[in-house]
């Protein structure tokens, strides 16, 4: 790329007061700013390479082998990571950083990093990633706001402009909010609701067993089991505390009412988890 295209960082950062140093005038890039000008670029790089494979798979359909499928994804992430480091290499500066206004640069703030440690950097990104995004977290307890590919690249991210007020808390509101979408999303792809559905099912059955041992308890009482619900409420000695605990794991209505059948030695009971889909959980004894 030409000179004149790239950004001389050391210029562009605020001018020293009297009595300052270099080091004490700059400012470290936040992690919400740096998230904006990452997703930023994520969607640059990706969101057209997406559309072009989803195009391909369209129009090649059956006839696409899966490591046709594997090599379109490895090159879009290869784009995305010589993208990076070219852009965060030798004074240049990407285009969602340089909207945000911030920038790449040595850890001793002597300048522009090499294209290998940018490029290292980049491959760092998925680092971060693979542990749990634990390597984007450090940031927030850095003293230089630093995450893994930065101290892989030995580079820091400074603000390039002095920012108004509100365009600072816009940006960080943005990056909150894309955070939190990002981590919601996160969760649902790794079956958060999933989970929550099962846990509420799994609660369910639990609580079912409750009821089943108040049968037991019922039948050395009485000689009988009872479909009487309010019989099994009375005997687990706060009637009004297990109503309460049936409220918050089993589901409520006239259609989705606890059942309880009994047959001679044998009983049932049946009724309908608190989850997304109403679950339908059954006990059974094994007399």
């Amino acid at each position: 790329m030409n000179e004149e295209h790239r950004i001389n960082i050391m210029q562009d950062t605020p001018a020293e007061q009297p009595g300052t140093t270099q080091e004490n005038t700059l400012q470290y890039a936040a992690i919400t700013e740096r998230f904006v000008a990452l997703a930023i670029d994520y969607g640059i790089i990706f969101l057209p390479l997406q559309v072009i494979a989803w195009l391909v798979c369209k129009l090649a359909g059956r006839y696409l082998e899966l490591w046709q499928v594997i090599a379109m994804a490895v090159g879009m992430n290869v784009v995305f990571i010589l993208y990076e480091a070219v852009f965060s290499s030798g004074g240049r500066v990407s285009i969602g950083k340089n909207l945000v206004g911030i920038a790449v640069v040595k850890k001793d703030l002597s300048g522009p990093i090499s294209f290998p440690r940018a490029l290292l950097r980049a491959v760092g990104y998925y680092m971060s990633a693979f542990l749990f995004f634990g390597g984007f977290a450090l940031a927030l307890v850095d003293d230089k706001k630093r995450a893994l590919h930065d101290f892989l690249g030995g580079s820091v991210v400074i603000q390039l402009r002095e920012r108004d007020a509100w365009e600072v808390w816009a940006v960080r509101a943005m990056g909150t909010l894309l955070l939190c979408v990002f981590v919601f999303s996160l969760y649902q792809s790794f079956g958060g609701r999933d989970w929550q559905n099962k846990y509420k099912v799994r609660q369910a059955d639990q609580f079912l067993g409750k009821i089943a041992i108040l049968q037991e308890g019922h039948k050395l009482r009485y000689g009988y089991y009872t479909n009487d619900f309010l019989r099994l409420a009375l005997l687990s000695g706060d009637p009004v505390q297990f109503q309460r605990d049936m409220d918050k794991v089993l589901a409520s209505g006239r259609k989705y009412a606890l059942g309880i059948g009994v047959k001679g030695e044998t009983y049932t009971i049946s009724a309908f988890a608190k989850d997304k889909k109403h679950t339908p959980v059954y006990y059974t004894n094994k007399n």
